[in-house]
């Protein structure tokens, strides 16, 4: 489920927060759901891993069951698409970096950029602290990059597989680069068809929740990264 690691990858974070990360190998992880709804408009989207397919002509549809027997009733629903994401967003933790060393934030406070020299030694060590910690899956630690998508574009077998719609945004973020390391607090978070499907007017956005950091965010020490990880210097920000 994952792809391959890229030779190296970027964090850009407030100062502070890089030195802890190569001291400590401190990580702070959140939730599908808390990108979702806490994350800045910047960064965040109300879409988070979720593909979206709004066909330019309404959404066919086919009635498979009628009063309990077998129907092919074929239907439209103009204006009407399709939302998929994983069924178990709120146990599916992920750390967000970038392909892209130059990436511009809005935030001034964020003004370091870490480089990861050794992707491969960050992941085992995540992997060997997950193996220890009382509620994560070590064994579905997963990371890939982020796929970028617009609404118009065909699904395919995406919409049945939680990995990878855990791992996509809208075109409209295609700037960050984004590359994900993702795992589970339940065994089956990344199981074949364990999504959620609605058919949805292409109109409707989905209402911010208020959510308790200390069930959607986690902290991770993997110990010290000075064999992995530098810091590159000031991160740009942007105007």
């Amino acid at each position: 489920m994952s792809d391959p690691l890229p030779p190296v990858l970027f964090k850009a974070l407030p100062l502070i927060y890089a030195q802890r990360l190569i001291l400590r190998g401190e990580m702070m992880w959140s939730t599908l759901t808390w990108f979702r709804n806490q994350e800045d408009s910047s960064r965040g989207d109300v879409f988070e891993a979720t593909r979206r397919n709004f066909p330019p002509g309404g959404q066919e549809g086919t009635r498979l069951e009628r009063h309990g027997r077998p129907d092919r009733e074929q239907f439209h629903f103009d204006g009407h698409g399709t939302e998929w994401r994983p069924a178990e967003s709120h146990h599916i933790f992920i750390y967000s970096m970038t392909l892209d060393e130059r990436l511009k934030l809005c935030d001034p406070a964020v003004n370091a950029m870490v480089e990861i020299f050794e992707p491969r030694v960050l992941v085992e060590r995540v992997r060997s602290t997950l193996g220890r910690h009382r509620s994560a899956r070590a064994n579905t630690l997963i990371h890939r990059a982020v796929s970028y998508y617009d609404d118009v574009d065909d699904l395919g077998p995406i919409h049945s597989l939680p990995d990878r719609l855990a791992a996509s945004k809208r075109s409209t973020h295609a700037c960050q680069r984004e590359y994900r390391f993702a795992f589970g607090t339940r065994a089956d978070v990344f199981d074949f068809d364990h999504v959620e499907g609605s058919l949805l007017s292409g109109d409707v956005v989905p209402s911010i929740q208020v959510l308790d950091p200390q069930c959607h965010r986690m902290r991770l020490r993997v110990g010290a990264l000075l064999d992995c990880c530098r810091i590159q210097g000031p991160a740009a920000c942007a105007d």
